[in-house]
C-alpha cells in the first residue's frame, strides 16, 4: 500500500511557503531594505557633498553601484522571492544591438500596482538598473529615508505646477542625459494612477477634444513629454514603448504585497523601440504622436486580454511585427548576491542581539525592543502604502482640459489587478 505521507523532501518546498508568509519575515526583509537605504544614503551622502561638485562623470559611476546596492534588493523580492515570471515580446534584434547599450525614455503604462518593479526587473537584465531613473512627484523628495536616495540618484522631481516645472525640468535632464554609461528614464504619460473615476474624467476630457476613447488607460497628458524631448533629442537616440499586461489566470493579485509574501505573479511586456528621429520637432505633431502610441497601445492590450496574445494574425504579418518573438532574459545572480550579503551583515548581529535581549529576563529592554519591531513593521506598511490605490492622490479625478505638464506619481497602484480595473 503506497504511503499517503509527504515525503521530507515535498514538505520542504511548503515550509519554505509557509515561511514566506510569516510578518515576522516580512519585517526581516524591511529591516535589511531599509537600514541598507541608511547606508545608501550616506555614502551618497558624502559623494554629493565631496565629488559630484568637482567631478560629475566620477559620480555618477560611482553612483550607479550605490545606487544598484539597494534598488536591486527590489529585483531580488521579484524574481528570486517570489519567482515572478517576466516575459517580453519583441524584436529581438533591438534586444542584440540596442538594450543596455543607449539612453532612452521609457514609455510605460500605468495599469498595475507595481507596475515600476517588474521594468526594474528588465533594467537589471540588460545592465541598466543602477541608472534606472523615473519622474517622481516632488514631495517624494521628503519621504523618510528614501527621498534622499531618489534625490541623489538624480530623478527627475516635478511639482505638477506647470509655471514652476518648466524652469526646472531642463536642467534635471541635462544631468541625465549626460551619464557616461547608459541611462533609461521612465516616463509615465498618463500622470496618475488608473481607476475607474478617473478614467471616466479622463475620457471626458478625450470626447471633448474629439480624440479617441481609450478603454484601458488615461488619456496621456503630453505636455510634459513634448517638453522633455527637446533637451533629450541630441543625447538620447530611441524612446521605448513599454505595454506592461498580466496573465489573467495568475490567481495572485499583482502588488507588493503579494510580492513580500513570495506569491508568484506571470507578467509580459512587449517592447517597442522608436528612434528619437522619429518624433516630430514641432511640439503639436509630438502631442499627436505621442496620442497615437496610447491608441496602439491601449488595442494591443484590448487584444491581449481577449485572445492572450499582443497582436491578431494579420498584425503578426505585419513588415515591423514579423521578427517578435517571445522571449525571457536570463536572470543576474547579483541581486541575489547582494541581499545575501546584506541580510548576513545586518540579521545575523541582529538576531543575536534579540536573542541576548529575549533571554536576558530584563523586561525593558523587551518591551522596547517589541516596540521596536512594531515600528519596523508600520514603517514597512507606510512604504507599501505609496503603492496602494486607496492612498492615492485625488489627481486626473475631474476633467482637465488643459494638460498641466504629466508630472508622474511615483509607479504605484492605479486599481488593477490580473488585469481587471478595480473600482474607486
Amino acid at each position: 500500500m503506497a504511503s499517503t505521507a509527504s515525503s521530507p523532501a515535498s514538505l520542504v518546498p511548503k515550509l519554505w511557503k509557509a515561511f514566506k508568509e510569516l510578518i515576522f519575515c516580512q519585517v526581516l526583509l524591511a529591516i535589511v531594505f531599509l537600514t541598507t537605504a541608511l547606508v545608501v544614503d550616506v555614502i551618497q551622502g558624502v559623494l554629493y557633498v565631496f565629488v559630484k561638485p568637482f567631478n560629475p562623470a566620477l559620480y555618477r559611476k560611482i553612483n550607479y553601484y550605490v545606487t544598484y546596492a539597494l534598488n536591486s534588493q527590489i529585483v531580488f523580492l521579484v524574481e528570486w522571492w517570489s519567482q515572478t515570471k517576466v516575459q517580453l515580446y519583441i524584436d529581438p534584434a533591438d534586444k542584440d544591438n540596442f538594450f543596455g547599450k543607449e539612453h532612452a525614455i521609457l514609455l510605460l503604462n500605468h495599469t498595475y500596482e507595481i507596475d515600476w518593479v517588474v521594468g526594474w526587473v528588465i533594467c537589471d537584465r540588460v545592465r541598466v538598473l543602477g541608472n534606472a531613473r523615473v519622474y517622481l512627484k516632488k514631495i517624494l523628495a521628503y519621504v523618510p529615508i528614501l527621498g534622499f536616495t531618489w534625490k541623489f540618484q538624480e530623478n527627475v522631481f516635478l511639482e505638477r505646477n506647470w509655471e514652476k516645472d518648466k524652469k526646472s525640468l531642463g536642467g534635471q535632464l541635462n544631468n541625465l542625459v549626460n551619464y557616461p554609461d547608459p541611462m533609461w528614464i521612465t516616463l509615465f504619460p498618463e500622470g496618475t494612477r488608473f481607476t475607474k473615476k478617473k478614467h471616466e474624467a479622463s475620457m471626458d476630457v478625450a470626447r471633448a477634444k474629439g480624440l479617441p476613447e481609450l478603454k484601458h488607460h488615461l488619456l496621456p497628458r503630453t505636455r510634459g513629454f513634448t517638453a522633455s524631448i527637446p533637451h533629450l533629442r541630441e543625447k538620447v537616440p530611441a524612446l521605448y514603448d513599454f505595454l506592461l499586461v498580466i496573465d489573467p489566470k495568475c490567481k495572485n493579485e499583482f502588488s507588493m504585497y503579494s510580492i513580500l509574501k513570495g506569491r508568484e505573479v506571470r507578467s509580459k511586456f512587449m517592447i517597442r523601440r522608436y528612434p528619437m528621429s522619429e518624433v516630430p520637432e514641432d511640439e503639436i505633431e509630438a502631442a499627436d504622436w505621442l496620442q497615437k502610441r496610447y491608441q496602439e497601445k491601449d488595442e494591443l492590450f484590448d487584444t491581449f486580454l481577449r485572445t492572450g496574445e499582443f497582436l491578431t494574425k494579420e498584425q503578426q504579418a505585419l513588415p515591423e511585427y514579423q521578427n517578435f518573438k517571445y522571449m525571457e532574459l536570463p536572470r543576474r545572480p547579483f541581486s541575489l548576491i547582494n541581499f545575501c550579503f546584506w541580510a548576513l551583515v545586518i540579521l545575523v548581529p541582529l538576531l543575536w542581539l534579540l536573542f541576548s535581549v529575549f533571554t536576558s529576563g530584563n523586561y525593558l529592554k523587551m518591551g522596547i525592543s517589541l516596540v521596536l519591531i512594531v515600528a519596523v513593521n508600520m514603517g514597512l506598511m507606510k512604504l507599501i502604502d505609496l503603492t496602494r490605490i486607496s492612498k492615492g492622490s485625488s489627481y486626473g479625478q475631474q476633467p482637465q482640459p488643459e494638460s498641466n505638464g504629466g508630472a508622474m506619481t511615483l509607479p504605484a497602484t492605479n486599481g488593477v489587478s490580473n488585469g481587471k480595473p478595480k473600482a474607486q
